[in-house]
C-alpha cells in the first residue's frame, strides 16, 4: 500500500480536490477537479497548480458572488489554525444546469501543512429539499403560495423600514368565490377545481412580479402587494374584478361565478394578524353590498 502514489489516490477521489500549502497556493489537484474545470472553460493557469485559493476567493467576490467571502474566509480559519474543518454550500449554476457544491475544507498537519479543498455535487439533495420547501409553502391544485406562505410573506413586508414614497404601505386583498358550491353541486369537483385553476390564473396575471398570490382556504384567495398606495390598491381592486367577473367554460357554456374583494391597506409595523383580519372584514361588507 505504501508503494501507492499519492496523485493516484488523490485521482480516485470522486470529488474535485486541491491541495494546498500554508498560504493558500494549489500544490496538487485531482482529475475530477481537471475535468470539471476543462468542462465549465477554466484554464490552468487561473484554476491550476500554482494559483495561489485565496486569490481565486478574492476574485469572485469582486465579481459580485458572495460565497466567495465565506470561502475565503473558512480557508483563512483552516491555514490559520483556527478551524480543523469546514463546510459552505453554494449554488454553481452554468447555463443549462442548475447545481449546488459542498465546499469542505480540512486542515492538513504534519511536515508540510496546509489544507485540502473539495467540492461535493449535492445538486440532487438540494433539489429534493427544494422541490419538499416548495411543496410545503404553495398549494398543490392552484401552484399559488399556501396560507403558511402568505402569513410569512406578509410578516416580512410589514417589517420592512419604511419607505420614502408617500402614504406607502402593504396592500392586502382577501377574496371569496362567492358561487362556487352551486359549480361543484351542479357540474361536479372536476369542473369546480378548474375554475378555482382559472380564478388563480387571472389573479396571477393581474398582479406585479413583486405580488404574492395565495389559497388560503377552499374557495379563498388573498393577495399581497407591497409598497403601494390607496390609488394603487384600488386600481388593482378594479383589474381584478374586471377580470374575475369573466364567465368561465363549463361543460360547453359560459358560467359566471362572482367573486367578493375586500381591501386593506396596512401601514409598516402593523401586526400581521390584524391586517388580515382587516382585509376579511372588508371583504365580508363588499359580499353584503352585492
Amino acid at each position: 500500500m505504501s508503494d501507492v502514489p499519492a496523485g493516484a489516490v488523490l485521482d480516485a477521489l470522486p470529488d474535485a480536490t486541491a491541495v494546498l500549502d500554508r498560504a493558500g497556493n494549489i500544490l496538487l489537484v485531482n482529475h475530477a477537479w481537471r475535468m470539471f474545470a476543462a468542462d465549465n472553460g477554466g484554464q490552468p493557469e487561473i484554476t491550476g497548480v500554482g494559483v495561489n485559493y485565496l486569490d481565486l476567493c478574492a476574485r469572485s467576490a469582486a465579481a459580485g458572488c458572495p460565497e466567495a467571502v465565506q470561502a475565503g474566509a473558512g480557508l483563512h480559519a483552516v491555514l490559520d489554525g483556527d478551524s480543523m474543518h469546514v463546510e459552505l454550500e453554494y449554488p454553481c449554476p452554468s447555463a443549462s444546469a442548475n447545481r449546488w457544491f459542498l465546499l469542505r475544507i480540512t486542515a492538513l498537519p504534519g511536515t508540510f501543512p496546509g489544507a485540502v479543498t473539495s467540492h461535493v455535487n449535492i445538486t440532487r439533495r438540494k433539489m429534493a429539499e427544494q422541490a419538499l420547501a416548495h411543496q410545503a409553502a404553495h398549494d398543490p391544485l392552484t401552484g399559488l403560495a399556501n396560507r403558511v406562505r402568505l402569513h410569512a410573506t406578509l410578516d416580512a413586508a410589514l417589517a420592512r423600514p419604511v419607505t420614502r414614497v408617500a402614504s406607502s404601505g402593504v396592500g392586502l386583498l382577501y377574496l371569496d368565490v362567492d358561487g362556487f358550491k352551486p359549480v361543484n353541486d351542479r357540474y361536479g369537483h372536476a369542473a369546480g377545481d378548474e375554475v378555482l385553476q382559472s380564478i388563480a390564473h387571472r389573479l396571477r396575471a393581474q398582479v406585479r412580479p413583486q405580488d404574492t398570490v395565495a389559497r388560503v382556504g377552499g374557495d379563498e384567495f388573498a393577495v399581497i402587494a407591497p409598497r403601494v398606495n390607496g390609488t394603487a390598491l384600488e386600481g388593482l381592486v378594479t383589474r381584478l374584478r374586471a377580470a374575475l367577473n369573466r364567465p368561465h367554460l363549463i361543460h360547453g357554456g359560459l358560467v359566471r361565478v362572482p367573486v367578493s374583494i375586500g381591501s386593506y391597506l396596512a401601514a409598516p409595523r402593523d401586526p400581521a394578524a390584524a391586517a388580515l383580519d382587516a382585509a376579511d372584514q372588508a371583504m365580508y361588507a363588499a359580499k353584503r353590498r352585492e
